[in-house]
């Protein structure tokens, strides 16, 4: 134990020295230096992280309560880390750890196993041994990391714990996000009580924006640490920042995973992320309208448009629930195929297609399909309302032909998003619509994704928007006033049973 304190003593000196020459001197002596050490004390400089690791990697100084990272990929942040944690749990201040990932595999191995993982990065006199029945880590002095999953948010908070990692925050499952994080900082409690946690920005995540907005209240005591590939390119392998920064470059996707930029909503997007999480709800046992509705592509090929497949309820509540997104570059056999699976699992009473690109053609793709499946297709006419009951063995089929200005015919919907009348149900996959959502902007002339034409014909249908009314000579476009009135008025199908379960469990306000 003598030899290896004196040995990471005389590392320590080593550093420390070259601190007073310029990076060539400093390179020049360190190679001579090297040369001089014996194999133990080469073998104690090479688990010394503070030789090795860039100042943005080592732990901020001062009474800090959380240290994360929200990085490009490649900057180093598992390896940052596990080498905190391993030290943390040698200098006896971290007994109790708690390992959280996406799942357990992840934690497993990322955490624990992987090349930049808590056994890799420790000291070989410190070595920590894996307990895999029991998803336990245990160091020599008797420590433990305990491995959770914030799928199971409650066994997150059996033990008390000095020091919890949480990895991959942006990865997190959506459902349960919250209240795993929450679970955390409420089970860390012991000690100095410090969470740290590594993540890549992800637009608009809310885990991201918390962590965000405590750090810029009190930066001392919520460290966050920003930085991209580029400043670790030095430890990847040769030529990968190259392939990726030329495979990425200039797109939102790059400007996320390797520049490590934090990105909002587009300054003109119709609708807010704040808009979507507030009105965030589980999706109701039953709906009184079910739709799926279609921005169909004629073709599948390079360049084409995606189809957009996008399903939407209306509660009993007489709120538009959006329930799945199916959308995609889709051939036309498959997008129908798709669009009836919806239609008669769903048990929908409505199937909406937009006709701007394909005409009647729509309808005769989805009835030829239909009738293999021993369905009739109904195309109603110009005018004609749905039936009020849903017809088994039938399908219902309103044409759609999109006239206007696409930001006119979008502008309604978005106003129901700010209104809180539309809900993206919890659990459903919408990641994909929501960056559609807050991303597109809604310029003269500008070209809107099928998902999004999807998604406002089947709003305006439940909600009854009649943005796109028959055209009359006599009668000029009147705009989206007498819309805006509709959104703010009380919805027309809300019953007295609805409001009062609206209302019950809240106090009354005085």
């Amino acid at each position: 134990m003598t030899s290896r304190v004196q040995n990471d003593s005389r590392a320590s000196a080593f550093v420390a020295g070259l601190g007073r020459y310029d990076r060539e001197t400093a390179k020049k002596l360190s190679l001579a230096m090297w040369r001089k050490l014996s194999i133990t004390e080469r073998a104690a400089l090479a688990s010394y992280w503070a030789f090795w690791a860039r100042s943005k990697q080592l732990p901020p100084a001062g009474n800090w309560k959380t240290w994360g990272f929200l990085t490009g990929r490649g900057f180093g942040k598992t390896i940052s880390l596990s080498n905190f944690v391993n030290s943390e749990v040698e200098a006896g201040r971290a007994r109790l750890v708690c390992l959280l990932a996406q799942d357990e595999a992840s934690s497993v191995d990322i955490q624990v196993l992987g090349p930049s993982g808590l056994i890799a990065t420790a000291k070989p006199t410190f070595r920590p041994q894996w307990e895999a029945s029991a998803l336990q880590l245990v160091w020599p002095n008797g420590a433990r990391a305990y491995v959770r999953t914030p799928e199971v948010p409650g066994k997150i908070r059996g033990l008390e714990y000095h020091l919890a990692w949480a990895s991959e925050l942006q990865s997190w499952p959506t459902v349960q996000r919250q209240e795993a994080l929450d679970n955390v900082f409420l089970s860390t409690r012991l000690g100095a009580a410090r969470v740290v946690w590594d993540a890549t920005p992800k637009r608009r995540h809310p885990l991201l924006k918390l962590m965000l907005e405590q750090h810029e209240m009190s930066p001392g005591t919520h460290a966050i640490v920003r930085g991209s590939i580029y400043e670790n390119a030095a430890n990847l392998g040769e030529g990968v920042v190259d392939e990726l920064a030329r495979k990425f470059g200039n797109t939102l996707r790059g400007k996320e995973e390797l520049d490590g930029l934090m990105l909002d909503d587009a300054e003109l997007s119709i609708v807010k992320q704040d808009w979507i999480d507030r009105a965030r709800r589980r999706a109701p046992e039953k709906f009184s309208r079910r739709v799926v509705s279609i921005d169909p592509a004629i073709t599948n090929r390079k360049g084409s448009d995606e189809t957009g497949i996008v399903e939407v309820g209306l509660g009993p509540d007489a709120q538009a629930y959006v329930l799945s997104n199916r959308s995609g570059k889709i051939d036309a056999n498959a997008w129908a195929e798709i669009a009836l699976q919806i239609y008669v699992g769903n048990s929908c009473d409505l199937l909406i297609a937009e006709t701007n690109k394909g005409g009647s053609v729509i309808a005769q793709i989805l009835r030829s399909l239909a009738q293999t499946r021993g369905l009739e297709v109904i195309v109603l006419g110009r005018g004609e309302r749905p039936p009020s009951i849903r017809l088994p063995g039938k399908v219902i089929i309103k044409e759609v032909y999109a006239r206007g200005a696409k930001e006119e015919r979008a502008e309604p919907v978005g106003m129901a998003y700010e209104r809180g009348r539309v809900s993206h149900a919890i659990g459903a996959d919408l990641a994909s619509l929501e960056n559609t959502l807050c991303e597109w902007e809604p310029t003269p002339g500008a070209d809107s994704p099928g998902d999004l034409d999807a998604l406002v014909h089947a709003v305006v249908e439940l909600l009854e928007l009649d943005i796109n009314p028959t055209p009359a000579p006599a009668v000029a476009f009147q705009g989206i006033g007498e819309v805006a009135k509709k959104i703010l008025a009380p919805p027309a199908s809300a019953n007295i049973s609805a409001v009062f379960s609206q209302l019950k469990g809240r106090s009354p306000r005085i």
